[in-house]
C-alpha cells in the first residue's frame, strides 16, 4: 500500500508565464465545491494507503484556501488514513498568501513543512516570470513563517531567467542563504510548450540566456549552497543535514504514492493513473461517486527499468547497482561506456551516478542511456 499522499489544489492568484501544471484562477464558489470533492475522493481511496510517512499539498497555491477548508482537508486525511507521528506534512505557498498568523494556523493543523515559491529576490525578474508577488513579499513570508514556529522551510528559486545576469543570480542565492531555510530547490527555467513564455520565445519577443551563462549559474548554485552547509542530494535540490524532502525522495526511488484531486497522479501496484485535468469535470464525477481517471498505464519490465534509471540518476548518490541487478547489463552498453569515458557518469562504491559535468547535462545523458536500452530491447 502507498505510504505517501499527494493532494492537488489547482487554484492560483494568476497563472505564471512558465507554468504548465494544471491550475485555474481562484473562485470562492468552485473552491468550496472542490474541497468537498477532494474530501470525498480521500474517503473513496482510504483502502489504498496507510501508515503515511509523507503528505504533500501542492498546486496551484494551496494556501489560497481558507482556514476552514485547509482544516477540513487535513482532518479528512487523518480520519481516513493512519498518519505516522513522524510524518513529513508539506504545503506549498505563494509569498502573498502566507503571513505569521496563517503560518501559525498551518502549524497547529499538523502541517510541519512549508514550501515557499520565492523564485527570485529581484522584482524585475519576478515581473518577467509573471509572478504575483514581489521580493519584499517573499522576505516577509519567510520571516513570518519562521516567527510562527516553522523549523522546516523550503524555498524555490529559478535561474536562466531572460535578462538575468550571473551577479543577479548570485544576489538571489546569497539572499536565500542569509534567510537560512532548511531546504532550497533551484530550477533552471525551462520553456514548456503551450505556455506564454514558450510562445514569446518562439516569436522572438524574449531571448533566453546562452548555454555558457546557464552553466555558470548552475555551478555557482552548487558551490554557493554546498559551501554554506547544504547537501546537494538531487539535480535541483539542496538541504541542510536531515532536511531532505522525503516526499520527493519517494518519487525518485519509485515508491508508491496516492494522488488526490484534479490532475493528480498515483503510482500503486505498478500502475500509474492520472485524474482528469478539469476541476469542474472532477467535481461532477466525484459527486456521482466516480473517480474521473483520464489515464492508466501499467509499468513493468523494461519500462520499469527505464523509470528506475531516469528517476534514480536524478539523485546525486545515483543508482544502487546491487538493488537493481539489471543495471549491470546497462553498464556494459556502448552508450554507458562512452559516458563513463567522457566523464559524464562514474561508478563508485557500487553506485552509478552523474558526475558534476554530467549533472549539468543530465537530460542528454539520461536520454542516451534510455535510448540504448530501447535499441537493445526492441518492442
Amino acid at each position: 500500500m502507498a505510504g505517501c499522499l499527494y493532494i492537488h489544489i489547482p487554484f492560483c492568484i494568476k497563472k505564471c508565464v512558465y507554468c504548465d501544471f494544471y491550475s485555474i484562477p481562484f473562485n470562492l464558489e468552485i473552491t468550496h465545491k472542490y474541497v468537498e470533492a477532494l474530501c470525498a475522493e480521500i474517503e473513496f481511496k482510504r483502502h489504498i494507503a496507510c501508515d503515511l510517512k509523507t503528505i504533500y499539498i501542492g498546486g496551484g497555491t494551496p494556501t489560497l484556501l481558507s482556514e476552514p477548508d485547509i482544516l477540513k482537508v487535513i482532518n479528512t486525511i487523518k480520519e481516513n488514513y493512519s498518519v505516522l507521528p513522524s510524518a513529513e506534512i508539506t504545503i506549498e505557498a505563494n509569498p502573498r498568501t502566507i503571513n505569521e498568523k496563517k503560518a501559525d494556523m498551518l502549524l497547529k493543523s499538523g502541517i510541519n513543512r512549508l514550501s515557499i515559491g520565492a523564485q527570485s529576490f529581484i522584482d524585475r525578474e519576478l515581473t518577467v516570470l509573471g509572478r504575483s508577488h514581489n521580493a519584499n513579499d517573499a522576505l516577509k513570508a519567510l520571516r513570518g513563517a519562521r516567527k510562527a514556529g516553522f523549523n522546516n522551510i523550503s524555498i524555490d528559486l529559478i535561474y536562466a531567467i531572460p535578462g538575468q545576469s550571473l551577479d543577479d543570480w548570485i544576489y538571489s542565492l546569497k539572499t536565500a542563504v542569509k534567510l537560512s531555510p532548511e531546504h532550497i530547490s533551484a530550477y533552471e527555467l525551462t520553456p514548456e510548450k503551450n505556455t506564454p513564455l514558450y510562445r514569446d520565445i518562439q516569436e522572438g519577443r524574449i531571448i533566453m540566456p546562452d548555454e555558457e551563462l546557464i552553466s555558470e549559474m548552475y555551478y555557482k548554485c552548487i558551490d554557493t549552497l554546498t559551501e554554506n552547509g547544504y547537501i546537494h542530494y538531487e539535480i535541483s535540490n539542496f538541504a541542510k543535514p536531515n532536511y531532505t524532502c522525503l516526499h520527493n525522495i519517494n518519487y525518485w526511488e519509485r515508491g508508491e504514492y496516492l494522488g488526490i484531486g484534479a490532475g493528480a497522479h498515483s503510482f500503486v501496484n505498478d500502475k500509474r493513473t492520472g485524474n482528469v485535468r478539469d476541476a469542474v469535470h472532477y467535481i461532477e464525477s466525484i459527486s456521482k461517486g466516480k473517480i474521473p481517471v483520464s489515464e492508466e498505464i501499467e509499468v513493468r519490465g523494461d519500462e520499469a527499468l527505464k523509470e528506475n534509471i531516469f528517476l534514480g540518476l536524478r539523485k546525486t548518490e545515483g543508482l544502487d547497482i546491487s538493488r537493481l541487478p539489471k543495471i549491470k547489463d546497462m553498464l556494459k552498453t556502448k552508450a554507458v561506456k562512452e559516458l563513463l569515458l567522457h566523464g559524464l557518469l562514474e561508478i563508485k562504491d557500487n553506485y552509478v551516478r552523474l558526475t558534476r559535468k554530467g549533472l549539468l547535462l543530465s537530460n542528454e545523458v539520461i536520454v542516451r542511456v534510455l535510448s540504448e536500452i530501447e535499441s537493445s530491447h526492441p518492442s
